[in-house]
Protein backbone atom coordinates (compact mmCIF):
# COMPACT_ATOMS: atom_id res chain seq x y z
CA UNK A 1 0.00 0.00 0.00
CA UNK A 2 1.36 3.57 -0.49
CA UNK A 3 1.12 6.62 1.27
CA UNK A 4 -1.25 8.20 -0.47
CA UNK A 5 -4.08 5.64 -0.21
CA UNK A 6 -3.04 5.04 3.36
CA UNK A 7 -3.51 9.28 3.81
CA UNK A 8 -6.72 8.74 2.21
CA UNK A 9 -8.24 5.91 4.54
CA UNK A 10 -6.97 8.29 7.23
CA UNK A 11 -8.81 11.20 6.38
CA UNK A 12 -12.20 9.19 5.10
CA UNK A 13 -12.03 7.77 8.21
CA UNK A 14 -11.14 10.67 10.47
CA UNK A 15 -14.19 12.33 8.38
CA UNK A 16 -16.49 9.37 9.55
CA UNK A 17 -15.57 9.64 13.35
CA UNK A 18 -16.41 14.05 12.80
CA UNK A 19 -20.03 13.01 11.31
CA UNK A 20 -20.48 10.45 14.13
CA UNK A 21 -18.93 12.86 16.98
CA UNK A 22 -21.28 15.85 15.79
CA UNK A 23 -24.13 12.88 15.31
CA UNK A 24 -24.06 12.32 19.32
CA UNK A 25 -23.95 16.14 20.16
CA UNK A 26 -27.18 17.15 18.01
CA UNK A 27 -28.80 13.56 19.61
CA UNK A 28 -27.83 14.70 23.05
CA UNK A 29 -28.77 18.27 22.71
CA UNK A 30 -32.25 16.73 21.33
CA UNK A 31 -32.72 14.87 23.90
CA UNK A 32 -31.98 17.54 26.51
CA UNK A 33 -34.80 19.42 24.72
CA UNK A 34 -37.39 16.86 25.12
CA UNK A 35 -36.43 16.26 28.54
CA UNK A 36 -36.40 20.26 29.40
CA UNK A 37 -40.32 20.78 27.54
CA UNK A 38 -41.71 17.52 29.35
CA UNK A 39 -40.47 19.02 32.57
CA UNK A 40 -41.85 22.77 31.69
CA UNK A 41 -45.36 21.03 31.20
CA UNK A 42 -44.58 18.68 34.09
CA UNK A 43 -44.38 22.55 36.21
CA UNK A 44 -47.87 24.12 34.13
CA UNK A 45 -49.84 20.91 34.83
CA UNK A 46 -51.92 21.68 38.10
CA UNK A 47 -51.61 19.36 41.01
CA UNK A 48 -54.89 19.91 42.57
CA UNK A 49 -57.11 22.92 42.77
CA UNK A 50 -58.12 25.69 45.88
CA UNK A 51 -62.45 25.77 46.24
CA UNK A 52 -63.70 28.74 47.50
CA UNK A 53 -66.24 27.37 50.38
CA UNK A 54 -66.85 30.95 52.12
CA UNK A 55 -66.56 34.58 50.05
CA UNK A 56 -68.13 38.12 51.85
CA UNK A 57 -67.67 39.46 48.16
CA UNK A 58 -69.97 38.50 45.17
CA UNK A 59 -67.02 37.95 42.98
CA UNK A 60 -65.36 35.24 43.07
CA UNK A 61 -68.87 33.23 43.44
CA UNK A 62 -68.39 30.33 46.16
CA UNK A 63 -67.71 27.37 44.46
CA UNK A 64 -65.51 28.52 42.13
CA UNK A 65 -61.97 26.49 41.40
CA UNK A 66 -58.68 27.69 40.86
CA UNK A 67 -55.62 25.39 39.50
CA UNK A 68 -53.36 24.46 42.20
CA UNK A 69 -49.67 25.01 40.34
CA UNK A 70 -46.16 24.29 41.93
CA UNK A 71 -46.02 27.94 42.93
CA UNK A 72 -49.77 29.66 43.29
CA UNK A 73 -49.77 33.18 45.03
CA UNK A 74 -52.76 34.63 46.21
CA UNK A 75 -53.98 38.51 47.04
CA UNK A 76 -55.49 41.40 45.53
CA UNK A 77 -52.86 42.69 43.04
CA UNK A 78 -53.27 41.11 39.48
CA UNK A 79 -49.63 39.93 39.27
CA UNK A 80 -51.15 37.20 41.24
CA UNK A 81 -52.35 33.34 40.33
CA UNK A 82 -55.57 34.11 42.38
CA UNK A 83 -56.99 37.37 42.52
CA UNK A 84 -59.05 38.44 45.36
CA UNK A 85 -61.12 41.50 44.98
CA UNK A 86 -61.44 41.51 48.22
CA UNK A 87 -60.58 44.82 50.99
CA UNK A 88 -59.53 42.41 53.56
CA UNK A 89 -57.03 40.10 51.44
CA UNK A 90 -53.49 41.97 50.74
CA UNK A 91 -52.02 42.58 46.89
CA UNK A 92 -49.74 39.80 47.78
CA UNK A 93 -51.26 37.91 50.87
CA UNK A 94 -50.31 34.90 50.19
CA UNK A 95 -48.00 32.20 48.73
CA UNK A 96 -48.60 28.25 48.19
CA UNK A 97 -45.32 26.07 47.37
CA UNK A 98 -44.62 22.72 46.23
CA UNK A 99 -41.26 21.52 48.04
CA UNK A 100 -39.81 18.24 48.23
CA UNK A 101 -43.33 16.56 47.84
CA UNK A 102 -45.43 18.13 50.21
CA UNK A 103 -47.60 21.85 49.81
CA UNK A 104 -46.15 24.83 52.05
CA UNK A 105 -48.64 27.66 52.59
CA UNK A 106 -46.93 30.86 53.62
CA UNK A 107 -48.08 34.14 55.12
CA UNK A 108 -46.09 37.25 52.60
CA UNK A 109 -46.79 39.90 55.70
CA UNK A 110 -50.34 40.39 55.34
CA UNK A 111 -51.78 42.89 57.47
CA UNK A 112 -54.51 40.61 58.59
CA UNK A 113 -53.32 37.59 57.97
CA UNK A 114 -53.80 34.44 56.84
CA UNK A 115 -55.71 31.33 58.89
CA UNK A 116 -55.00 27.96 57.97
CA UNK A 117 -58.30 25.39 59.98
CA UNK A 118 -59.30 28.61 61.61
CA UNK A 119 -56.00 29.10 63.37
CA UNK A 120 -53.71 31.97 62.45
CA UNK A 121 -50.79 31.37 60.61
CA UNK A 122 -46.93 32.33 61.74
CA UNK A 123 -44.25 32.04 59.18
CA UNK A 124 -44.99 28.71 57.01
CA UNK A 125 -46.89 25.72 57.56
CA UNK A 126 -47.16 22.20 55.58
CA UNK A 127 -50.85 21.96 54.19
CA UNK A 128 -52.77 18.96 52.89
CA UNK A 129 -56.19 17.94 51.54
CA UNK A 130 -59.07 19.30 53.16
CA UNK A 131 -57.30 22.18 54.86
CA UNK A 132 -59.56 25.01 54.89
CA UNK A 133 -57.62 28.54 54.04
CA UNK A 134 -59.15 31.84 54.97
CA UNK A 135 -57.28 35.34 53.11
CA UNK A 136 -59.25 38.48 54.08
CA UNK A 137 -62.88 37.60 54.11
CA UNK A 138 -62.55 34.97 51.31
CA UNK A 139 -62.18 30.80 52.64
CA UNK A 140 -60.56 28.50 50.03
CA UNK A 141 -59.97 24.89 50.83
CA UNK A 142 -57.35 22.55 49.54
CA UNK A 143 -58.51 19.64 46.91
CA UNK A 144 -55.80 17.38 45.61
Amino acid sequence: MSAELLLLIFRILSGLLLLGFLGSIAWLIYRDMQVTASALAEQERPYGRLRIIANEVEHPAVDSTYPLLPITSIGRAASNNIVLPDGFASAEHALITRREGKWWLEDRGSRNGTLLNDVVLEGTAVISAGDVIAVGGTVLKLEL
